[in-house]
């Protein structure tokens, strides 16, 4: 049986759009306003709801509001023509974990990848963002440097401090030379460390590819530990003729989507004591704003206590705007 999504965007273009795009997969059904939202909502068995922020009368938000109190079971998210990072506090607040901006054409395909991420609960792969030639080499993987595949991507195994330093080099040079800015290499240092800072750590408490120097808000790497397979990670890296992404996979699944809510929030809202972001001075959280500022798309994909998958895309043609909010964790 075929699932039923609600569309709520008072631009007849813009709903029809994607009323057109989904209709092929999926029952679709178009409302211009909340009080029509509801109706449907009452009156339909619909699994997801994607509605604009800004609608005449009461918001988007208030229609997310209605779903969670009348409707718990309905899926929802929420686009925008505007600054995503504008209602990061309101989906810090309202448990909201998919902000898909609505600026270009090119932003359609992103409501199409989510839309089925969100009703297979299917949600890993960076395949999913580009064509059925997209190829992915990731067999006999080892920790060996190898250039970036054009229309698709190669995984390498990072089994130690060691490793990750000389790859994080060498693929930044590569991407670098495939059209991603400089700044690539702080996007992979960061979410690479990130990675290893969530490993399962020693039975004495210690981190098992690092230990934290909290006063200096460091890392030094620990030589006297032995991994194990369950410890590694891959990082991932290729391009395809707009894009160049890199992907970092761990087998841990210790992130939580509320943590980077709170993370994000932290760091875009202005403390107006100061003048200055709220978590200027936290010692988390400033590696993963940077990262999406970085990024022209930063995706996170969540199995708790099993996977975490995430996925930074950069256009190799320039900025491409508002960056979405894409958080996915599988039920």
């Amino acid at each position: 049986m075929k699932k039923s999504i609600l569309i709520v965007e008072d631009i007849h273009s813009i709903r029809e759009a994607i009323i057109d795009l989904l209709s092929t997969k999926y029952n679709v059904f178009g409302a211009e306003h909340f009080e029509e939202a509801a109706w449907y909502l009452s009156n339909e068995k619909i699994d997801l709801t994607i509605t604009d922020i800004r609608l005449p009368g009461k918001s988007g938000i208030d229609v997310v509001k209605f779903i969670q109190k009348e409707y718990p079971s309905v899926l929802y998210a929420l686009m925008t023509a505007y600054n995503i990072n504008d209602y990061i506090r309101y989906a810090k607040d309202y448990q909201i974990w998919n902000i898909i901006p609505k600026y270009s054409f090119l932003d359609i395909h992103l409501i199409e990848v989510m839309v089925q991420k969100l009703l297979t609960n299917d949600i890993f792969g960076v395949e999913k963002y580009f064509g059925k030639d997209f190829e992915i080499f990731d067999k006999n993987i080892s920790s060996e440097f190898e250039e970036a595949p054009e229309n698709g991507i190669i995984y390498k195994q990072i089994r130690s401090d060691q490793d990750r330093s000389i790859l994080c080099g060498k693929i930044s040079k590569n991407l670098i030379q495939l059209g991603a800015p400089k700044a690539i290499q702080q996007v992979l240092e960061e979410l690479t460390s990130n990675a290893m800072i969530r490993a399962p750590r020693t039975e004495e408490g210690n981190y098992k590819y690092q230990f934290e120097i909290p006063s200096h808000d460091m890392v030094v790497p620990l030589d006297n530990i032995t991994l194990m397979p369950e410890d590694y990670f891959l990082v991932g890296y290729g391009a395809t003729a707009t894009t160049v992404f890199i992907v970092v996979r761990d087998q841990f699944g210790s992130l939580k989507k509320e943590e980077i809510l709170h993370r994000l929030d932290r760091h875009i809202s202005i403390d107006d004591s100061t003048g200055f972001p709220k978590g200027l001075e936290d010692s988390h959280g400033r590696g993963l704003y940077i990262c999406r500022e970085i990024s022209d798309q930063l995706i996170f994909n969540i199995d708790s206590g099993k996977c975490t998958e995430t996925i930074a895309m950069v256009n190799r043609e320039g900025r491409t705007g508002f960056k979405s909010l894409s958080i996915y964790e599988t039920d």
